[in-house]
Order: structure tokens, then sequence, then C-alpha cells
């Protein structure tokens, strides 16, 4: 049997990761991004890690003893952990008004300093930038289903050169937070499945971040219904 390259087990792990209703086609995310996608998530869940060694009240929003949790993985868990067909970082993909003020260097108040984190980080947070901005040139669903990020975001990172992406890396890095960092269910679940290596558990909480992104595309659509609020 020849040996298996690392890299097309993860894609493959992301793909079969997907949910089996269908509705994210396979043709959104074809290998390359799905390798991507699980490069890095697998990043991410390092610099928690890295994070995570000494008592902290939170690590990139997720609370500390979660964080701890991922600290203690094993190798292949942390794969396991990174192979879901979606982020499980966020970099206020959702929020115009922060991407307006930060693609704009030459505006009053724009958040482009550095944001003073470690090294590894920072490396880490460019090859992030980097990946949501090549998905944000396909104009397609592959970018809000795997990222989050919202159609006017998309729009605003689409257009944004190639040779701006050094700046938005240091504004990204001031934004990473875990996903759904508060959420009382998804991290324990998707933890406690990994962790005790159960895959029907593992399957039900990695569909549970799929129930939380329709919800949160949901959102905008609600709030359009709802009409302004009162004064």
């Amino acid at each position: 049997m020849e040996p298996q390259d690392p890299d097309d087990t993860m894609a493959r792990g992301v793909r079969d990761a997907a949910p089996a209703e269908g509705w994210l086609p396979g043709a959104l995310l074809d290998d390359n991004v799905a390798m991507a996608l699980a490069q890095s998530n697998a990043g991410f869940i390092d610099r928690v890690a890295a994070a995570a060694g000494t008592p902290v009240a939170a690590v990139h929003g997720l609370p500390g003893d979660l964080a701890r949790r991922v600290l203690r993985l094993l190798p292949q868990e942390r794969n396991q952990l990174a192979c879901c067909s979606y982020a499980l970082f966020d970099l206020r993909f959702g929020d115009l008004a922060y991407w307006q003020l930060a693609l704009a260097p030459t505006a009053p108040g724009t958040p482009m300093a550095p944001a003073g984190g470690a090294a590894p980080t920072a490396r880490w947070v460019r090859t992030a930038v980097f990946l949501a901005w090549h998905l944000a040139q396909r104009r397609d669903l592959a970018t809000a289903l795997a990222l989050g990020m919202s159609p006017t975001v998309q729009t605003l990172w689409a257009a944004t050169p190639l040779a701006s992406l050094e700046a938005v890396g240091v504004a990204a890095e001031g934004a990473l937070q875990a996903r759904w960092p508060a959420h009382p269910r998804f991290w324990p679940q998707l933890l406690e499945a990994v962790e005790c290596g159960d895959l029907r558990r593992l399957v039900a909480a990695r569909h549970l971040g799929w129930q939380l992104l329709a919800t949160d595309g949901l959102r905008p659509a609600l709030a359009r219904r709802r009409g302004p609020k009162p004064p």
C-alpha cells in the first residue's frame, strides 16, 4: 500500500465533514480549498494551544478551560478537530464597518497599527488572510459557507489589491477570534467528541456548526423583514 499524503488525507477529511444532505456541493470545496481550509484550522488550533499554556481567562475569545483542552489534544486529535468544512476561526468577516475602516489606510482612526501579537500568530494570520482573499475572488458561496463572510465584506475583499494584503493582515490580527466562542455547546461538544474518539458525536458536533452558520446567514434577512427599530 502506498503511503498517504497528509495533505490529501486532511483535504479528504474536510470533504467528509460536509453535511450528508449535500447543500454544500463538492464544487464549492475542491481539493485545494479543502486542504487550505484544514491547514488554516490546524494553524489556528496550534495558536490556541500555544497561548493556553498558562492560566488565562480566554484565548482568542475561547474560554481558558476549553483552550487548555485544545492544548492537551494529541496531534491526530488536533487534525480531527481541524477537519471541519468551515473555519474554526473568525476575522470579523461579517463586520462591514470594521473592514471598511481597515481597508481605508488614510482614514482617521484606521486599525492598521500592529496588533502586537506573537510572531507565529502574525505569520498564521497572513496565510489566513490570503486564503480569505483568494476565496473572495471566486464570488461563489464558498466564502460565505466556509468563512462566514457576508456578501458586502466579500465584495470589499474582492476589490482589495494583492499588494494591500500585508496591511490587511495587520488589521486581521487584532480581529482574530474563535468561531462561536461563547456558544454553550459548539466547542464543548466538538472537543468532547474528539477526545473520546466518537465519530458519531463528532459528526453531530460538526453539523451543529452548520446549523449555526445557517442561523448567522439568516440574521440579515430577518433584520430586513423586521424593519428599523422604533425610536
